[in-house]
């Protein structure tokens, strides 16, 4: 065994691992990733891929093939509750039917949009751009069955096919997952709400375009006592997920063979007619909790491993993305010298409350989905649908379509998605106070916060702000601000060999409506600094000079 046999090691090879080890190869570090499965699960499971995941992706270069792979937009912003889906509509979200000022903010916010792609293929465009990039082995069928931490490197044991060998290592990335066993082989407790309950997914192919050709929708909430559930269109045409409760007590996925799955989708449906291809069947557990440290030693946990949410808000996989690209560079730099270990220590200060806030509002969007008969008040609800007395039934659906229209926050929450602030200068999440706004998002240039995005012409292309940033850290003046090109290029010697890009907006960029310095609020000779991230490090309003808050930074300082 050699001293060091890799940089990183990443444990699990799902959307959050394989993130891990392209944001590491972005930055030249190599990495090697054990998943104990054979290949990528072709069970869709998450789907939203949100604002600030494809503005990743984008960066990445990932972000048109991710597109191409999704389910059309006109599909993908329509919420549909019914009795079954042949039956009567009970009301309705459209999100590109909203408040106008919402859809202008998400448009004017980001040069990407939130769009729907199941979990599969993202993963499978991960991993074609692990590989491409040639900086990542994977290796499947292969445990790891034990990580020893030394203080000064790990040794990971995994074993396939051919036996057991050991791994010398810095570091581990745990991305296995909320049941990958990682997380409590380290003794990392959880902190958050008991079980919510549990879930039963089944995978089907079914042409439904009968009942959907009119009314398209991603989501289909149905209400019924026959098979009540959740209908999820995964490629808009024939991949769908049905979704309902499971009583782990009595029963287990091993009681639902394919032929009665089939006759559950038809119930759903509400048809004899329609032949269904069971594909597969899964269980999850709905939970709302966080890991109460994201680090143990030279062991750090990621994605479901750190947390686990809700599915409503569809923050699960987003927030693992944006785990991964945090902790990405910060390993990069300590790995090349360019910083302290003490820089690991801001991943979970900066990420975990992120992960508090966002599994605070899942809680809060499942909570309110019983208000529209989603939850443990189903079968009364149902029933009194269905019942003898047309006059309750009539009351129920006019009560319900009533508490439609609030539930937008829990599909449209663009604060949730691009408006947290690392650091003291956001809100603490919320938890000593009212929640801010999910869906009201302005865009701030205090440190820490992402960088807003605004057009710009490059070389005669319109280009977004974020596509100006580098794998290092990008230094962004107004027009008169070129001489703090120097102050930078003496501060990034603390930070020799890491990517760097001075950026001088009227020199190498141009904003055509003159809205670029006021919104980055640099005007006319000011400037910010750009971490890795693309969260901001440093802004000239600030007390400190560049220099010295970009070594506090790499030397993990946290914020005063």
């Amino acid at each position: 065994m050699n001293d060091i046999d890799v940089p990183v090691v990443i444990i699990g090879a799902g959307p959050v691992g394989l993130a891990t080890a392209l944001v590491l190869g972005r930055h030249g570090v190599r990495s090697v990733v054990f998943e104990q499965y054979g290949g990528i699960n072709p069970h869709p499971r998450a789907h939203i891929v949100n604002t600030r995941s494809m503005e990743l992706f984008r960066a990445w270069g990932i972000a048109d093939a991710v597109r191409a792979d999704a389910v059309d937009p006109v599909s993908a912003g329509t919420i549909l509750w019914k009795q079954t889906l042949a039956g009567e509509s009970l009301g309705r979200i459209g999100l590109v039917e909203g408040p106008e000022d919402q859809l202008l903010r998400r448009i004017h916010s980001s040069a990407e949009q939130l769009i729907s792609c199941a979990q599969d293929r993202v993963q499978q465009h991960l991993l074609d751009a692990v590989l491409a990039q040639g900086m990542a082995t994977v290796r499947y069928n292969t445990t790891v069955v034990e990580v020893t931490d030394h203080g000064d490197s790990v040794d990971v044991t995994v074993e396939d096919v051919s036996g057991r060998r050991i791994l010398r290592t810095p570091y581990v990335v745990a991305a296995d997952g909320a049941t990958g066993g990682m997380r409590d082989r380290l003794g990392i407790a959880m902190d958050g709400s008991p079980v919510l309950g549990h879930q039963l997914s089944i995978y089907f192919h079914a042409d439904l375009s009968p009942w959907t050709r009119q009314d398209p929708a991603l989501l289909i909430w149905l209400i019924n006592s026959a098979s009540p559930g959740l209908l999820i269109g995964m490629d808009g045409v024939r991949r769908w997920t049905f979704q309902r409760n499971l009583d782990p007590a009595v029963e287990s996925p091993q009681d639902y063979p394919p032929e009665r799955c089939a006759q559950i989708v038809r119930d759903a449906v509400g048809t004899t007619e329609l032949d269904v291809d069971i594909r597969s069947v899964g269980q999850w557990t709905m939970t709302a909790r966080t890991a109460e440290t994201y680090r143990s030693g030279r062991v750090f946990l990621v994605g479901d491993a750190a947390h686990q949410f809700p599915p409503t808000g569809g923050l699960g996989m987003n927030s693992g993305l944006a785990d991964a690209d945090n902790l990405g560079w910060k390993l990069a730099a300590v790995l090349a010298g360019r910083a302290s270990d003490a820089l690991l220590d801001s991943y979970e200060r900066e990420r975990r409350p992120v992960a508090v806030a966002n599994a605070r509002h899942s809680m809060l969007n499942a909570i309110k989905m019983a208000e529209v008969g989603i939850g443990p008040e189903t079968t009364r609800i149902a029933a009194r649908l269905e019942g003898a007395d047309p006059a309750v039934a009539a009351a129920e659906r006019r009560r319900i379509a009533e508490a439609i229209p609030p539930q937008r926050p829990h599909f449209d929450a663009l604060n949730q998605e691009i408006g947290y602030v690392y650091g003291p200068a956001r809100q603490a999440d919320g938890v000593d106070g009212p929640p801010p706004s999910a869906t009201d998002y302005t865009p701030t240039v205090v440190p820490g916060a992402r960088l807003p995005h605004a057009w710009v012409e490059r070389d005669g292309e319109r280009v977004s702000t974020h596509d100006l940033l580098v794998p290092g850290f990008t230094l962004i003046t107004g027009p008169g601000g070129a001489t703090w090109a120097d102050a930078f290029s003496e501060a990034a010697e603390t930070g020799e060999g890491m990517a760097k890009r001075t950026v001088v907006i009227g020199r190498d960029v141009t904003s055509p409506d003159g809205h670029c310095p006021e919104l980055l609020g640099i005007g006319e000779d000011g400037a910010l600094l750009v971490r890795p991230d693309g969260h901001i490090a440093w802004h000239s309003t600030e007390g400190s000079s560049l220099a010295s808050a970009l070594a506090a930074l790499l030397h993990g300082a946290a914020r005063p």
